[in-house]
């Protein structure tokens, strides 16, 4: 039995709406023509009345959706007890999808932008979902707040793994986005969002994790590990990326870069890249602290052209050029109490092009310009 034992006047008309399902998808009929939920044939046949209005975010319902082929239409909370074959799409405030470890399969049908897709709803969680084989994003919410997205698992889709864009108030946690063609996971143009604990790894776009345009969000406890670049803050102001790994990337662990301000980088473990830590393109008065940046292949912290920056007891140790590096015009940059040492160039090096750069309280070992 796929659902809770019923009266036999519900399992009927459960059935009955299986077979118009079934039969507007074989008839071709548009994705929004008529898709009929379980859910409401369920409800029909309860002895209590539904309740006027979206479901209240919280529990999910006891109803449990079915799961077929074609596009999926969530507008009430719904459990997943099979494998789906194709796009779902919520289109209510307040639901709940819960997958229950199934399977959303792409490649799914033109005109999404996300096997799992939400535009402009709130309070909508996206929870034990696995989304693979679609050509765009595995997850997509676009204008949508306060959401929940955890415990997911995207793979294999040929955009990004989780794309946010616009909205404000999600939260991103426990999930794993690994070999999607481009990132994997995004916000753009997204505030106070939070982004904790989950992995991103081997994806092919530009990073693992990017936040572009995005103010005032919190990146925390989250692993990059073999992505192009671990972690992107791209023309973003006042956002918070603390506690997190970024080891084996192809390029950078974090870029800060095109004018980005004003956001914290603390207490991030950063080994094994190209390069450690990257400043660069314009990137001013943003806060570097406590961060360890080792073994990389070239330098472990780099500033390029970028200007008042605060870099304070980080450690830079065992990468392949200089610990710490500040050339290409870079100015009025403060380096306290910094460690670098055995690195296989210098330990740190200020090539004079820029002004105003302090160095104080610093623990190298082989220094120039400064």
């Amino acid at each position: 039995m796929l659902l809770k034992t019923q009266e036999t006047t519900c399992m009927l008309s459960v059935l009955r709406s299986v077979v118009r399902i079934l039969a507007a998808r074989r008839s071709g009929l548009a994705r929004w023509t008529t898709v009929v939920t379980v859910a409401a044939a369920l409800g029909a046949c309860s002895d209590t009345p539904e309740p006027v209005g979206p479901a209240a975010h919280g529990p999910i319902a006891a109803d449990a959706q079915f799961s077929s082929s074609g596009t999926l239409l969530i507008t009430s909370n719904a459990t997943l007890v099979e494998d789906h074959y194709g796009n779902i799409s919520i289109a209510a405030d307040n639901v709940t999808l819960d997958c229950a470890g199934h399977t959303v399969f792409g490649p799914g049908v033109s005109g999404f932008s996300g096997g799992i897709e939400i535009d402009g709803h709130t309070g909508v969680t996206v929870t034990h979902c696995t989304v693979t084989g679609f050509g765009v994003n595995g997850i997509f919410a676009g204008g949508s707040s306060n959401g929940r997205y955890e415990a997911n698992t995207l793979s294999g889709n040929g955009n990004h793994g989780i794309h946010l864009d616009f909205g404000s108030g999600n939260v991103v946690v426990g999930n794993m986005s690994r070999s999607n063609g481009g990132i994997g996971i995004v916000l753009t143009s997204a505030t106070q969002s939070r982004i904790d604990g989950d992995t991103v790894q081997n994806n092919t776009g530009e990073a693992g994790i990017v936040v572009a345009g995005s103010n005032d969000n919190v990146v925390v406890g989250n692993t990059a590990l073999r992505n192009s670049i671990g972690f992107v803050v791209d023309n973003a102001t006042g956002n918070e990326l603390r506690g997190n790994n970024a080891n084996q990337n192809h390029y950078q662990g974090f870029q800060v870069l095109r004018g980005s301000s004003g956001n914290t980088l603390d207490s991030n473990t950063v080994n094994q890249n190209l390069i450690g830590i990257e400043i660069t393109d314009g990137a001013s008065a943003n806060i570097i602290r406590k961060n360890v940046a080792n073994g990389n292949t070239f330098e472990g912290f780099k500033f390029f052209t970028a200007n008042s920056n605060t870099v304070t007891s980080n450690v830079g140790n065992s990468n392949g050029t200089f610990g710490f590096l500040v050339f290409g015009g870079s100015s009025f940059n403060t380096f306290t109490g910094n460690v670098g040492h055995a690195n296989h160039s210098l330990d740190a090096l200020d090539d004079g092009s820029g002004t105003g750069n302090v160095w104080t309280n610093n623990n190298f070992g082989t220094t120039a310009g400064i």
